[in-house]
């Protein structure tokens, strides 16, 4: 039977991929480190733990007990608000990646270990950022943690390969319902227009994917990314400044009336 663990149950990804999780055969146990007593999910309890304390160990161990598969889904991580790099001291530098690099590795080490341990294959799937390869402005402690995370689980790929434990990567982009994308006010339609697809990803669908994406039909991914971001981060320029072929006096402002995306 494959036992899945989510840790981050509480945020907006792990809650949502909690609910859809509950509907695939197996055991789930969330994790999260807050404690919401009005908050309900249908995977029933969430536990309250840290991913770098003993709780967490215990946790994982008393679950894997009897496993055939362990699919563990770390969603746990803290987006800030935009900041000026001049305005990140160390201290909070150091907070963001603790938050977003060094809970990864503890839960990924963790679960790794006990598995191996108990001779229980199956995969360690992460969330990561486009962040990781392109870089937002005003974002740095937390897109240099997030590259720090893609570093860690092709590390983890490599070691606990052997042991027939899979390490995987997504790599998500603005989601449609964050908290971050109801900021962006007058932003958000030029902003949306960025995306190839023209529209963000919806949190359902991020979880859809990724939950496939964690399943020993994607174990030979072994190390690699599955980015979720519409086409974002595949272009060089935007196509709002993106000359199109035949239109050497095209310009956004004065369009020639060819259907190149400029209306």
């Amino acid at each position: 039977m494959t036992h899945r663990i989510i840790t981050g149950a509480r945020g907006l990804v792990g809650q949502a991929l909690t609910h859809h999780l509950t509907e695939e055969p197996g055991t789930l146990l969330a994790i999260d480190t807050t404690r919401d007593e009005a908050a309900s999910t249908t995977a029933g309890e969430i536990h309250q733990a840290d991913c770098r304390s003993a709780d967490f160990g215990d946790l994982v161990a008393d679950f894997l007990r009897g496993a055939s598969r362990v699919e563990l889904f770390h969603t746990a991580g803290f987006v800030p608000e935009p900041t000026h790099i001049a305005d990140i001291d160390t201290d909070a530098f150091r907070a963001l990646v603790d938050d977003n690099l060094t809970v990864a590795y503890a839960a990924l080490r963790t679960t790794a270990r006990i598995a191996a341990e108990n001779e229980v294959p199956g995969a360690l799937t992460v969330l990561g950022s486009v962040g990781a390869i392109r870089a937002h402005r005003y974002k740095a402690a937390y897109d240099a943690a997030k590259a720090g995370v893609a570093s860690l689980v092709r590390s983890f790929a490599l070691e606990y390969g052997p042991y027939g434990i899979s390490s995987r990567l997504v790599a998500i982009g603005p989601i449609a319902e964050s908290a971050s994308t109801a900021q962006d006010g007058a932003y958000a339609e030029p902003l949306v227009r960025l995306v190839p697809l023209h529209r963000y990803a919806r949190v359902a669908e991020i979880a859809a994917a990724v939950a496939a994406f964690g399943s020993a039909a994607f174990d030979m991914t072994n190390g690699h990314t599955l980015t979720l971001d519409g086409g974002l981060s595949q272009q060089l320029r935007p196509l709002d400044i993106e000359r199109p072929p035949g239109c050497l006096d095209c310009k956004p402002t004065a369009p020639c009336g060819r259907p190149h995306g400029f209306d």
